[in-house]
């Protein structure tokens, strides 16, 4: 069949294209690529290859996923075990008596207890004849308010935790069944020793000494916090800005030998008003719950088994909306 078609749109000229022909010399076995609909090719074009199927092997267990509360429950409890099964008590948190916290802190109560007892004694009970009733009920209402923040200052040590340990697990050993012979030793459950001070405003009483389960402590930000590394280039920079410093210092102390002892009273000091501000506002304390009850944990110069991973990865952590972002907020 011949069809004229024009050789460009200006031209009249005409061409004469043979199809018949052109179809006869088009081998039979080549695709027609004008009857491929475009839905074909994007069917073909989206068709997934078959993954390859791998070559079973006998006796391969297959693995079933578990949640990932009940995974990281047995990972806790998996890493308490490993440290149970030491031959002696791994501590994973420690704090100092904090001599200087506890005078303050009791000292402040007591300050406040015994104005408060005298305001009431001379400004309530015991006033002159002539006063107005009003002065009384304005002193008692001061004398209270005086006892209050006393209690305050009296129960700032109480509740804090002193030590918290792993006791060591010995197995039970159970024997076997009936024709076997063989003994099974099973590891009983891991406990906690935990020393806390007692709810209780008074000094000189005695810690008190308990034992919990892990899955009863509950604490609501963990104890260590994971700061982004350094590079290589920042770890040289920080070395030497500290070797800098701390040559810097040891001149300035060679140079002035004279004042070194009031600098360096200055700095005991220092240290000694901080445990007393501490003693007053409770700062650089994290709660933690045993059981139930609050506890405070010192998160500021108590020694924690690696910096406070080892308790992170034992106890529960359910982190508090505030405490997260008040953590966000000091990092």
């Amino acid at each position: 069949m011949a069809t004229s078609i024009s050789i460009c749109r200006g031209c009249a000229r005409r061409v004469l294209l043979y199809r018949s022909s052109l179809e006869a010399f088009r081998p039979s076995n080549q695709p027609t690529l004008a009857r491929m609909s475009d839905r074909a090719y994007a069917t073909a074009k989206a068709k997934p290859a078959s993954p390859k199927q791998l070559p079973k092997t006998p006796g391969t267990p297959k693995i079933i996923a578990t949640p990932s509360a009940k995974k990281s429950q047995v990972l806790r409890l998996s890493y308490a075990q490993q440290l149970a099964d030491k031959p002696t008590a791994t501590t994973l948190y420690e704090a100092e008596p904090k001599r200087i916290f506890l005078f303050s802190s009791y000292m402040g109560g007591f300050f406040c207890a015994t104005a408060a007892g005298i305001n009431i004694w001379f400004n309530v009970f015991n006033v002159p004849e002539g006063t107005n009733q009003v002065v009384q009920v304005g002193m008692g209402l001061v004398g209270i308010l005086m006892a209050a923040f006393g209690t305050r200052f009296a129960l700032m040590p109480a509740g804090v935790i002193r030590s918290i340990k792993v006791l060591p697990s010995r197995g039970v050993r159970l024997p076997g069944s009936s024709g076997m012979g063989v003994s099974t030793v099973v590891a009983p459950p891991v406990r906690l020793a935990i020393e806390a001070r007692r709810n209780v405003p008074f000094p000189f009483v005695p810690l008190r000494r308990f034992e919990a389960d892990p899955n009863d402590v509950v604490m609501k930000a963990p104890m260590f916090n994971r700061k982004a590394t350094p590079s290589e280039h920042e770890k040289l920079l920080m070395k030497q800005e500290e070797e800098a410093r701390l040559k810097a210092q040891r001149a300035y102390e060679m140079n002035h030998l004279m004042t070194a002892p009031f600098r360096h009273a200055g700095q005991g000091a220092s240290t000694v008003f901080s445990s007393l501000r501490r003693g007053l506002t409770g700062e650089g304390f994290a709660p933690i719950i045993i059981g139930g009850v609050k506890y405070k944990l010192d998160i500021t110069s108590a020694y924690a088994l690696e910096d406070g991973r080892a308790l992170d990865r034992i106890v529960k952590i359910e982190e508090d909306p505030d405490m997260a972002k008040l953590a966000a907020r000091s990092r």
